[in-house]
């Protein structure tokens, strides 16, 4: 355990903010980012070799695969969290028992989720929305990618675990080699084999699996201080039950994000016949549902580094919360609000001018899908300069261990105010309605947010 003490470790609490944070945030944007990629890459490419019948197809399977993140992800933060902790704490065997103990929850989940999906699968493709046409398409691609739960599980979330050990570069290289492996795997299989919908699925489950065994050969390593022991799998309540309090924050946003697209591909479906009319062989409904799977694919690979950036900052501010540097804790905030902030403006003007050039790669030779995908972007991102002020102050309350305020807050942006909104509007605005749910909704959550922070900064002495 004597490798901890290094400076690396120590720079947590004396380098320059600024640097540690974009020394620890860089790789961590990279590293969502590439969590991005596997399911825009699937859509690229089934809208290259499939059609708008594909980007539906998996559109209606997301609200799952949501669902498989935010349990891989109430682990990973949970126990990284906790683990950090105790890392500035100096409690090095309580560490290796909380990496452990977050190891062995990852199997278990998987297995969980492959049992679940698989029993529950198709009624909740007719649930979400899935039509006569897209059903087959949806079940054939969930199908084979519940088969590797277990690496859609491992991956993202020990790798956690590898920042806050102070290798953020080796973390990011690692998730790097399973997208580029899917980006590759993507084209074969799709554009070369000509394997439809079923190829997207395989290259996903391979690269993730890739992805997964070189995180855990990281963990078994000679030279790793904190390694995956088998005396230290066994799962002990008392840190279990910690784990699970600290991730739940966290994975509400991606649990209620699933649950936020499923209800949003009912209303897709159900709006989209309404208002939309197509000279194609594909439904209204269904050509909202590609419209929204476009779309989602252009904001995911923007929100996700943006998270991705939260979450490096988040090890900074554990670890000195921990040793009471209070002061280092706020200049952090203060760094990641400026850095956020101005990010995500300048991706929101550009999306505002530019819509339809980046949604017309997904639709070659679609003109009305392009249309209506760029429509549909204009509105769900409206608001996208609201979201870092929601999203760092939930991490904040996540860093320093306030469980409840965390869960309030990501429960905010997309349960408390998002669905009311989404089940309200479309009453009133139809399809319309249905997007402008989100911005709304954005905008709330920073407004909440940020007043819940102020208050907590005024106690932080």
């Amino acid at each position: 355990m004597s490798k901890l003490n290094s400076d690396r470790l120590n720079s947590f609490g004396s380098a320059s903010i600024p640097k540690l944070v974009l020394q620890f945030s860089v790789p961590a944007i990279i590293s969502m980012l590439v969590n991005a990629l596997y399911n825009v890459v699937d859509r690229f490419f089934v809208g290259q070799g499939v059609g708008s019948l594909g980007i539906a197809g998996i559109t209606l399977c997301f609200p799952i695969f949501l669902f498989m993140m935010a349990m891989s992800m109430m682990v990973g933060v949970g126990g990284n969290t906790l683990f950090a902790i105790r890392l500035g704490q100096k409690k090095y065997i309580q560490a290796s028992i909380i990496l452990n103990n977050s190891f062995s929850l990852l199997i278990l989940m998987a297995l969980g989720a492959f049992t679940l999906g698989e029993i529950f699968m198709e009624p909740l493709l007719k649930l979400f929305g899935a039509s006569e046409q897209t059903l087959p398409v949806a079940s054939s691609y969930m199908r084979i990618i519940l088969c590797g739960a277990i690496f859609q599980t491992i991956a993202p979330g020990m790798n956690h675990f590898i920042r806050s050990m102070g290798h953020p570069k080796t973390a990011m290289f690692r998730e790097i080699v399973g997208a580029v492996t899917n980006i590759i795997l993507d084209y074969i299989f799709i554009m070369q084999f000509h394997w439809g919908i079923e190829g997207a699925a395989w290259a996903t489950l391979i690269s993730q699996l890739v992805a997964s065994a070189l995180i855990t050969q990281f963990f078994i390593k000679k030279d790793t201080p904190i390694k995956i022991r088998w005396r230290h799998m066994k799962l002990r309540v008392a840190y279990v039950r910690k784990i699970y309090i600290l991730g739940l924050p966290p994975s509400v946003m991606q649990i209620c994000n699933s649950l936020m697209n499923a209800i949003l591909a009912w209303s897709l479906t159900t709006y989209g016949n309404i208002s939309v009319k197509t000279t194609g062989a594909l439904s209204g409904g269904d050509m909202a549902i590609s419209a929204f799977g476009i779309t989602n694919s252009i904001i995911s690979i923007i929100i996700l580094p943006l998270l991705g950036f939260v979450h490096g900052t988040q090890p900074i501010i554990g670890y000195n919360y921990g040793a009471h540097l209070n002061s280092r804790v706020k200049e952090t905030l203060k760094f990641a609000f400026i850095f956020a902030g101005g990010f995500m403006f300048v991706t929101w003007a550009v999306l505002m001018w530019q819509a339809e050039t980046f949604v017309a790669p997904f639709a070659p030779n679609d003109p009305e899908l392009i249309k209506l995908s760029a429509w549909a972007m204009r509105i769900f991102a409206a608001a996208f300069f609201m979201i870092p002020f929601g999203m760092v102050s939930g991490n904040f309350f996540q860093g320093t261990g306030k469980a409840l305020r965390a869960m309030f807050l990501n429960a905010c942006r997309q349960v408390i105010l998002l669905i009311p909104f989404l089940l309200i509007l479309p009453h009133f605005f139809e399809l319309k309605g249905v997007f402008m749910a989100q911005p709304i909704a954005d905008t709330g959550a920073a407004i909440i947010g940020l007043a819940m922070l102020w208050h907590e900064l005024k106690k932080l002495k």
